[in-house]
């Protein structure tokens, strides 16, 4: 290996960004090929880097810095690559699925497929079936990527695969599906092509995938073997014969017949006779020197000596099938022996290189016409497929706005029982009922905080007054059994924060917390803000969480229904609500010990104007059980 080289292979392995950067500059600038810098620099780098990965002597933190390391390298030779300088492996298309928005995985698997001679289109995270259904649509690729964190998410990617049936392109398009809450035997059932566990093997296994797609003979189109009928060849070989005197017959990339066998059946009578008689076919070196330039033909001697002609039927994606012509002599050619009572035709060096030409022009004709029977078949099936999409759609239009007419209509309800409720509380008033009168205004407020507030932001102050409802009609359910403290301070109450974020926190202290209890307990909310960040915090005295259902707290597939501190659905929808509105930005933390209480510690950037950020992954919930 030169030096060159070497030294972009150490710089990957050692992560050094800046190093790969100018080794690739003063490679390109030596000459090197942009192939070689990629094939045997890049690839052999991530080869060994893998090697190290699968052996444990690295891990997932210095197999991204090696990965993006090899980016920066990678962005050198962009300009060669766009501009065809480079050989296109195969076209990719990665993204995590809707309902996801990880994507560490995805984005080491896109920089090791570009590294590794792919064309990459990343569509991102949180991308709903119908964006990939686009993206194979617009552009092609051989392998759709699809990658997860959540196994809540595991239904996106099966819903991605019908929507790719749906639309008709299932077949044209390998799907490999990566991430945490998968396996093999999950992706098989899903209808995925594979799994690859991480992207180091992600990268070989497309390889082989679509490479073992891409091998095999090349067919005709079937319009073209319309077109092209035993009858049609058969009108073409006897036009042939009568004009040439010589026999044609067309064979696809098998070598199997598409026309009749016709006079060539005489020679290969011939042919196995010398065969019989030890006179295999020879290579004619005198033969194929004179004849090499002539229209890309392959002249060659059968067994029994005399001269065939095979023209390939050929494009630039592979051969199709050939056009076979013979038999015959050329003039300085003595009469083989067992020859000497059939009529051989005989051609001149000048008359055979027409016959080339004339060969060459059949040839390019019948591989021009399968090129636009091939492209109007692709256009067709793009225009079925892109109407199957719309159709898609527009049921998915239909179905939305049949679920708006539905929540507008079910808001009828609610709207008139809590006007019905600030009536019952006004009464209640005036009867001199406080308490009930209380409780039925809190009821009121917070049913109209979460049927008209639920989307978007809102400002801390407005979620700890529903929260404050909340409890306040708890308090009356449970009586002493339940009390409260909440200590926010001022800076914290104009933080914006996603609607019913506290709320689902609270109440399940409530019920899976302190309602176990004979003697009931108490709830804390404390608000405060360290370096911009909120950090709040809602513990209980409670029974806790017990052993062992930690792990299962943030798998939605999980429903608990006996006793103990947990509702890991409620806890599951609060992380992901913070994680669509600050991204990276947010954490979700659950202390807990059995009998001791239970802890939610929730952080997030201290911001008072609404917005999120988008394509960011939020960091990772934690569970501390003791």
């Amino acid at each position: 290996m030169e030096a060159s080289i070497r030294e972009i292979v150490d710089a990957v392995i050692a992560g050094n960004a800046y190093r790969v950067r100018e080794g690739v500059r003063r490679a390109l600038q030596k000459g090197v090929e942009p192939s070689r810098i990629i094939t045997d620099g890049f690839v052999k780098a991530m080869d060994v880097v893998s090697e190290k990965f699968e052996h444990n002597e690295i891990y997932v933190t210095d197999l991204i810095i090696t990965a993006r390391a090899m980016h920066a390298g990678m962005k050198e030779l962009k300009p060669y690559m766009v501009s065809g300088q480079v050989e296109v492996v195969g076209r990719a298309v990665i993204g995590t699925v809707q309902g996801d928005i990880h994507d560490i995985g995805k984005n080491l698997l896109g920089i090791m497929l570009e590294a590794s001679g792919f064309e990459v289109i990343d569509l991102g995270v949180n991308v709903p079936p119908g964006g990939f259904v686009e993206a194979v649509i617009k552009y092609r690729p051989h392998v759709v990527c699809l990658s997860a964190l959540l196994s809540s998410t595991r239904k996106a990617m099966v819903e991605t695969i019908q929507a790719l049936e749906e639309a008709g392109l299932r077949r044209k398009v390998k799907v490999v599906v990566g991430g945490t809450p998968l396996n093999a035997d999950l992706a098989a059932k899903m209808g995925a092509d594979g799994y690859a566990p991480d992207a180091t093997r992600a990268v070989p296994f497309i390889k082989d995938l679509i490479g073992a797609s891409r091998k095999g003979p090349r067919v005709l189109e079937a319009g073209l073997a319309e077109i092209l009928s035993r009858e049609t060849l058969g009108e073409l070989q006897e036009s042939f014969n009568k004009l040439i005197g010589l026999d044609l017959v067309v064979v696809d990339a098998r070598g199997n017949l598409l026309s009749p066998l016709g006079k060539f059946a005489e020679c290969s009578r011939f042919c196995r006779v010398s065969a019989a008689r030890d006179h295999p076919s020879s290579f004619d070196e005198g033969l194929a020197a004179r004849t090499a330039g002539f229209k890309g033909a392959f002249v060659y001697r059968c067994p029994a000596r005399l001269v065939e002609i095979s023209y390939p039927l050929a494009d630039e994606e592979g051969t199709l099938g050939a056009l076979l012509c013979g038999h015959f002599l050329l003039r300085e050619d003595p009469l083989p022996p067992g020859e000497e009572g059939r009529a051989v035709p005989v051609l001149s060096s000048e008359e055979l290189e027409a016959l080339c030409g004339l060969l060459a022009f059949i040839a390019n004709s019948i591989v021009r016409l399968n090129a636009v029977l091939r492209s109007k078949k692709e256009l067709e099936e793009e225009r079925n497929s892109f109407i199957r999409f719309l159709q898609r759609q527009n049921q998915l239009e239909q179905a939305l706005q049949d679920a708006e007419l539905k929540a507008l209509q079910s808001q009828v309800s609610p709207h008139f029982l809590f006007n019905t409720l600030n009536t019952v509380a006004r009464l209640a008033l005036l009867e001199g009922a406080e308490n009930t009168e209380k409780m039925v205004a809190a009821l009121a407020r917070l049913m109209r905080y979460t049927l008209y507030r639920v989307e978007g932001l809102v400002t801390l102050q407005e979620e700890l007054a529903a929260v404050r409802d909340y409890l306040a009609i708890q308090q009356t359910r449970f009586s002493d059994r339940l009390t409260s403290e909440i200590e926010v301070v001022p800076e914290v109450l104009e933080a914006r924060v996603p609607c019913m974020i506290l709320q689902p926190l609270v109440e399940n202290a409530v019920i899976h917390g302190l309602e176990p209890l004979k003697e009931g307990g108490k709830i804390y909310i404390r608000g405060r803000v360290i370096d911009s960040q909120v950090h709040l915090e809602i513990r209980d005295t409670g029974v806790g969480i017990p052993e062992g259902v930690q792990k299962e707290i943030f798998d939605l597939e999980v429903r608990c229904s006996g006793r103990g501190q947990v509702s890991g659905l409620g806890i599951v929808s609060v992380y992901r609500r913070l994680q669509h509105y600050f991204g990276a930005e947010c954490a979700l933390r659950v202390n807990s010990r059995p009998g001791e209480g239970t802890a939610v510690e929730l952080t997030f950037p201290l911001r008072k104007e609404e917005g999120r950020r988008e394509g960011l992954t939020g960091i990772a919930p934690a569970v501390n059980c003791g």
